[in-house]
Order: C-alpha cells, then sequence, then structure tokens
C-alpha cells in the first residue's frame, strides 16, 4: 500500500514536472490560450484628492479581462471585471482610466478590436456608489464634469 502512494505521488510530480518545463512553454508558444494566467497592472492612476489610487489590471487566460481594483490606505478591493476580450497581445486596446476633478467619478475606456469601431465604457460614481454601463450616459457624465483623456496623469 504504501509502495503504490509513492508510485503515484512520483508519477505526479513527473507529470507536473513535464507539463511545466516541457509541455506548457510549447503550447504557450503555438496555441497562446493555453498556459498559464498572465497578469499585468497596465494602469495605476492616483485621484486628484490623494484619497485613493485606481489600478487597471490586465489579465488574459483563455480570454482577456480587464480588472479595475481601487486601493484606499492599506486597502485594495476589486471594484469592476471588464466583458472578455479576444486574448492577442499583439493588439493595441488603448485602455484608460480616468478620474474626475472631484475624485467622486472613475470611467474606464477600452477600445474595441473586433472591428464595430465601438468603446467599452464603464464608470463608478464614488458619491452614489453606483456603476454605469451606458455609452452614452457615461459621455454624458464626462462633459458634465469636464474629464479630459487626453491630459489624463498616469504612474505606471
Amino acid at each position: 500500500m504504501k509502495l503504490l502512494f509513492f508510485r503515484i505521488t512520483y508519477i505526479f510530480l513527473l507529470l507536473f514536472f513535464l507539463w511545466q518545463c516541457v509541455i506548457g512553454p510549447v503550447l504557450n508558444e503555438y496555441m497562446p490560450f493555453v498556459g498559464p494566467v498572465r497578469t499585468d497592472v497596465a494602469k495605476r492612476i492616483e485621484s486628484p484628492d490623494s484619497s485613493k489610487t485606481a489600478i487597471l489590471i490586465r489579465r488574459q487566460a483563455f480570454d482577456l479581462n480587464f480588472y479595475v481594483d481601487i486601493k484606499k490606505g492599506l486597502r485594495t478591493r476589486k471594484l469592476h471585471r471588464s466583458r472578455d476580450f479576444y486574448p492577442n497581445s499583439q493588439l493595441d486596446f488603448n485602455e484608460k482610466i480616468v478620474w474626475s476633478n472631484d475624485s467622486n467619478l472613475l470611467v474606464l475606456m477600452i477600445d474595441d478590436v473586433s472591428g464595430n469601431n465601438e468603446k467599452y465604457m464603464w464608470a463608478y460614481d464614488f458619491r452614489d456608489k453606483k456603476e454605469y454601463y451606458d455609452n452614452d450616459k457615461i459621455t454624458e457624465m464626462m462633459l458634465e464634469k469636464k474629464i479630459e483623456v487626453v491630459n489624463c496623469p498616469s504612474k505606471e
């Protein structure tokens, strides 16, 4: 019984080692959706009042998702997970996060590279604790709060 346990453990460890060192990297070269999850901090932007920091995370596995985390003091909480995007690391999604001047509105914008020339937009109002997904409503809120996307300060 003890010998059987050691044999099974040995086979498991050998297969795990082969997957991690040989098979995984080879498959990852030809099929990028098979392999480890890749996580990268795309943007880190402090709010104008310096009370919190928005962190935009790009996470690629079988598909590509963007996450928005908020860091306030020592606590970090997940605020949003985007819809699925095509997982091609060669494409530029031109992702941006922008704060309003009063630090109450955070906007996420991602270019849709699928060919229909639309943006994925999401916003969070910290005053009302409410999420917005409608592009027209978010654009209206940005104009109302005079948010400029071009001159967005970034700490990368």
